[in-house]
């Protein structure tokens, strides 16, 4: 029961910090984008599902390394990473919208952090 609150706490603390993490350099409705940083002990995934139903996957990213920009349709979208050797994979959700890029980062720890840089302001729910 307690790993199950401490994991949805992970989801909203996660979610908060893309949602206000932000700057000003303009753009013309490009669709979100996530980056996949690792600096973990193994090789990592994750998995973008958008609330249209469509998955994006970025595999075997190698400790040390970081992923190709890929972008998504904007909307609820669950991340889910996972990491070669970890039992669980860590997941959370935010509301991206247009303009947005995120950096997901596995720490030497193998625990999961991330930001955001919001291009263009918009109502974020």
């Amino acid at each position: 029961m307690i790993g199950v609150a401490i994991k949805s706490l992970t989801v909203v603390a996660l979610s908060l910090l893309f949602v206000f993490a932000g700057c000003d350099n303009g753009c013309d409705k490009e669709n979100p984008s996530v980056i996949l940083t690792n600096n973990g002990t193994e090789k990592a995934d994750i998995k973008i599902k958008t609330s249209g139903g469509n998955t994006e996957n970025i595999n075997n990213i190698q400790p040390g390394a970081s992923s190709e920009k890929r972008t998504f349709a904007p909307g609820e979208i669950k991340f889910t990473v996972n990491i070669q050797g970890v039992q669980d994979p860590v997941e959370y959700l935010l509301l991206a919208n247009y303009c947005n890029t995120y950096t997901v980062s596995i720490n030497e720890d193998n625990t999961v952090t991330g930001s955001g840089c919001k291009l263009e302001k918009s109502s974020i729910l």
